[in-house]
């Protein structure tokens, strides 16, 4: 069973526009906020987005913190820790390893019932666990982005959450405009804004969608998200070969869909993203045929 979220899926899905992805209300955890890549990238996010993350996790590190230009991050065991301190939040950033990613998800829907998004950074999660955070995820009415995703943003409402979308100066390259972003890629994800503003068009919602096996917000939830943002005129989807998400599309405003791939077919040994390699028959020449349906 799953929680009633919009009504045009079968499944849970709460975000009804992109303008909800990441906005200036939104309250931030991040999990292993210690940990290597958060050390360099949440800083970042924090001061970018107006201060946003309430606190972090680290097993035996409660009482440090994180360092910003907008303050200090406090740290805990836990996130139960976290919110026995006073604090609130509705989204969990995950820097975990694979084999934990689970069990942080769990741990912030058990503990938080105001929790409404997660975003995964984390790499290579076992199928498996990813069907079990799904179901769990779905039980409990959250929308999860990723895995193996670099978060998500908005140049409109100037927030990142979760990972590195924009680089080290995010307010150069997510700049205010009428054009939405959904990438496989992350690095690509910040690429195509680039190279949008070398041409003066500016981008409202950024999606990393990470492609991992499983992608929880994917190319379906955003087109349908798209149409409900009248900030959003037109769109550029960044898609790579595996998986069966694009399939039957429903696209009703104008986009750019760069498919990308052809020379993986000819590689004897596995590389890239995870889902890039799943989905037997499914290629990129497959994907440029068409079949997406649209009405723009």
């Amino acid at each position: 069973m799953h929680k009633e979220g919009v009504k045009k899926f079968p499944y849970y899905v709460g975000i009804k526009s992109l303008a909800e992805i990441a906005t200036r209300e939104d309250r931030v955890c991040v999990l292993n906020i210690l940990g290597t890549e958060s050390r360099t990238v949440t800083p970042v996010s924090h001061v970018y987005s107006g201060g946003n993350i309430v606190f972090g996790t680290g097993p035996g590190k409660s009482g440090q913190f994180l360092e910003t230009k907008s303050g200090n991050i406090p740290v805990y065991d836990s996130i139960k820790e976290g919110l026995k301190a006073g604090h609130k939040f509705n989204t969990a950033v995950i820097y975990l390893p694979p084999s934990g990613v689970k069990d942080g998800v769990a741990e912030a829907v058990k503990y938080n019932p105001d929790l409404r998004k997660i975003i995964i950074l984390t790499e290579k999660i076992s199928v498996g666990d990813a069907r079990i955070i799904r179901a769990v995820c779905q039980t409990n009415g959250i929308d999860v982005f990723g895995g193996n995703c670099l978060g998500v943003a908005d140049a409109w409402n100037k927030v990142r959450i979760g990972g590195a979308l924009g680089g080290n100066k995010p307010e150069e390259s997510l700049v205010k405009g009428s054009v939405a972003l959904f990438s496989n890629s992350g690095n690509f994800t910040t690429t195509i804004a680039v190279y949008l503003l070398t041409k003066g068009w500016g981008t409202t919602t950024s999606i990393s969608s990470g492609k991992d096996v499983y992608v929880h917000y994917a190319p379906r939830e955003f087109f349908h998200a798209l149409d409900n943002d009248d900030r959003s005129k037109s769109a550029i989807a960044y898609i790579e070969p595996g998986g069966y998400y694009e399939a039957g599309l429903e696209i009703n405003k104008p986009t750019v869909a760069c498919i990308v791939g052809r020379w993986k077919a000819r590689l004897t040994k596995a590389c890239g993203h995870a889902g890039s390699l799943a989905g037997s028959g499914d290629d990129a020449k497959a994907k440029e045929s068409g079949s997406w349906t649209t009405s723009a």
